[in-house]
């Protein structure tokens, strides 16, 4: 085989990894939505409803509890279909779904919401949580 056959397979698999890596790291976890519309719906408060920093406080890097996930640096595709799926009722979460829920929510969200808030959790910087499992000490 020439050497010219040989440069030009590894240029063709080069190109092909190189384009391959490059389309999975913007299909995977990449934010569509708009991120400072999703920073003031994170906030927002609606009539009888609570905003979602409600629980899950400062970006999402912190919750009210143990049971609130930290959402700061979650990839926002994962946000986008939780969240969807708590509209439609498919991921169960009493407090979640009465909240979002598309007909009775509390805190209705439209998909464009839901892009938008995925988009600016993602965009916020991830936070390590480290849970202490250790038995309370005996007296």
């Amino acid at each position: 085989m020439s050497t010219n056959i040989r440069t030009m397979r590894y240029v063709v698999l080069a190109a092909a990894a190189a384009l391959a890596w490059s389309s999975t790291a913007f299909a995977v976890g990449g934010p569509r939505g708009d991120i400072a519309a999703g920073k003031a719906r994170f906030e927002y408060t609606p009539e009888g409803g609570q905003s979602c920093a409600s629980c899950h406080l400062e970006s999402g890097a912190k919750s009210i509890d143990g049971n609130t996930p930290l959402l700061a640096g979650q990839y926002a595709d994962y946000l986008e279909k939780s969240l969807k799926d708590y509209r439609s009722g498919a991921r169960v979460n009493v407090l979640m779904n009465a909240q979002v829920d598309a007909e009775e929510g509390t805190n209705k969200l439209t998909d464009a919401d839901i892009a938008n808030i995925a988009a600016y959790l993602a965009s916020q910087p991830p936070v390590l949580s480290v849970y202490d499992h250790s038995l309370p000490k005996r007296r």
